[in-house]
């Protein structure tokens, strides 16, 4: 990510941060904050890693559906390494995990792109089922979660009927002639994970990845010596997490927070507490997954890089 952007993202984040905190009163939400109890921090970051590692063996299984294969230090490196892309729109900049991966094993960016392209769409699908569980708290949200579905259920008809899929082809090849066997091994990659059962499974799979972050944010109201049913917790979590990511906004930040903080005061907590919540929440989670990120890439790059060239070098001089 270009320095000029990182830094734009650095400032709207301390803007949006400044608002949150005008909005709860500065001197009641650092008071509020001081009252937190931390341990509740360090397992609410056990129970993000745990959601983090069921979504990297979700990742590993669509790699092996789309006949990708990489050994599992370098799925690790490739997984972790793209939660740094977490702070960008929509979460697209973890397209750069196709390029990693070309860089690792060779594989075309039309092989893997279609991964990355569904692992998104799966989180958007397990968030509309995690929110779906405690819709009656915000109803609200039913035709939010109405439309998400829709464009979800469009987008799967559209890439398994072969009737659009013709039309698309003559339209693509049209326009894009010289891309044709690249667009061809896309669309077949992504025949071959949108299967029913292979989508269906790796949705739940998950979908209990998210829960565990879900489990997060109960934690973090508890480590506020406040009581909330988990169910409630879980749609909060994601609910605002989908909103998030679907707004386009870096990261989601500011809309994330928003959504959960806003949530939190419509159940009867106080506008000071709920900031504090969605803050802590954010740290553990969303910052806490871009930080590792960036520190899982610096850290192994170059030994992962290594690691390749030395196996390439070996099999050419056999």
């Amino acid at each position: 990510m270009a320095k000029n952007k990182i830094w734009i993202i650095i400032l709207f984040t301390i803007a949006v941060y400044v608002i949150m905190g005008v909005y709860a009163d500065f001197g009641k939400l650092s008071l509020t904050i001081s009252y937190f109890q931390w341990q509740y921090f360090l397992f609410m970051i056990i129970l993000t890693t745990i959601g983090y590692l069921i979504r990297c063996i979700k990742w590993n299984l669509f790699l092996k559906t789309a006949g990708v294969h990489l050994d599992y230090k370098e799925n690790l490196f490739v997984f972790f390494s793209g939660l740094s892309m977490i702070v960008t729109p929509g979460k697209l900049g973890e397209v750069w995990k196709s390029w990693l991966i070309r860089d690792i094993s060779g594989d075309e960016l039309s092989k893997t792109l279609p991964v990355v392209i569904m692992d998104r769409v799966t989180d958007v699908i397990s968030l509309i089922f995690l929110s779906l569980i405690g819709i009656f708290y915000y109803r609200e949200g039913i035709s939010v979660l109405i439309i998400l579905s829709a464009i979800c259920i469009g987008f799967y008809i559209a890439i398994r009927s072969k009737t659009v899929v013709e039309k698309m082809k003559i339209f693509l090849e049209k326009r894009f002639s010289k891309y044709t066997n690249d667009m061809q091994l896309m669309h077949e990659t992504m025949n071959k994970i949108m299967a029913p059962k292979v989508l269906v499974s790796l949705s739940l799979l998950n979908a209990l990845a998210w829960f565990f972050e879900c489990l997060g944010l109960y934690s973090v109201i508890i480590g506020f010596g406040q009581s909330i049913d988990i169910l409630l917790a879980t749609f909060i979590f994601s609910f605002s997490s989908l909103i998030g990511g679907v707004s386009m906004v870096p990261g989601g930040i500011g809309v994330a927070e928003a959504g959960i903080s806003g949530l939190l005061v419509m159940n009867g907590i106080s506008p000071a507490l709920s900031v504090g919540i969605a803050l802590i929440l954010r740290l553990g989670s969303f910052w806490y997954g871009a930080i590792l990120g960036f520190t899982v890439y610096a850290l192994f790059k170059k030994r992962i890089m290594k690691d390749k060239n030395k196996l390439f070098y070996e099999v050419e001089n056999v």
